[in-house]
């Protein structure tokens, strides 16, 4: 099956993709074995049929029509690369942005190439997600790891839901840390009412 990854690149879970017999769907297509043999300096292995060589004319555009006028054009622009993600996915894996007050695992090269890719900032990847929420397709969403527990269940997560993939409906989601669009944990706010009776059962002046 074809398998949308948010932020889409990232080094470890677009292996296990390929470990568990699924195709991971991204904007610049290199699978493994493409890698191995690329040569960076010889320009005659560029596949100049695949993206983004081949957007031309009208595939330019194909990012306006998911979006308003106001979005920046390098939204726009993304967009237009990940179209065919759009139309292709069939199952959707999301990492959920990193707390600002984490302790690192990793250094910031290693954390983003690992685990998110070269395009796991900005606002692009929130509207992949809104998009990608709209499909009837199997979701799994999970909190960033901050520690070598979470990150191993991680992997253990994405590895059951690769293995099930094709067992599971097409409504089902996984959304246990409660992921929002901005992809980070949902904090329940509360209401005035109960700000104040708060306050007046702690007696705070």
């Amino acid at each position: 099956m074809k398998v949308a990854l948010i932020p889409e690149g990232g080094v470890l879970i677009t292996n296990l993709i390929f470990k568990n017999g699924h195709t991971p769907l991204q904007m610049y297509e290199m699978t493994p074995e493409k890698a191995r043999k690329k040569d960076p300096y010889d320009e005659e292995l560029i596949d100049y049929d695949s993206p983004l060589y081949n957007l031309t004319g009208r595939l330019v555009q194909a990012g306006n029509k998911y979006v308003s006028n106001e979005v920046p054009s390098a939204i726009k622009g993304r967009l237009s690369l990940a179209e065919h993600i759009l139309r292709e996915a069939e199952a959707v894996i999301v990492l959920g942005r990193a707390p600002k007050n984490r302790t690192r695992m990793y250094d910031r090269l290693n954390s983003t190439i690992l685990l998110y890719g070269g395009v796991g900032r900005g606002n692009f990847p929130k509207y992949l997600l809104y998009l990608l929420r709209k499909k009837n397709v199997p979701r799994l969403e999970m909190a960033y790891p901050t520690n070598r527990d979470e990150l191993i269940k991680l992997f253990e997560r994405t590895n059951t839901f690769l293995q099930n993939l094709e067992n599971y409906p097409n409504d089902y989601v996984s959304n246990t840390d409660n992921l929002t669009t901005d992809a980070v944990p949902y904090k329940k706010r509360i209401s005035v009412n109960e700000f104040e009776s708060i306050v007046k059962e702690n007696n705070v002046n």
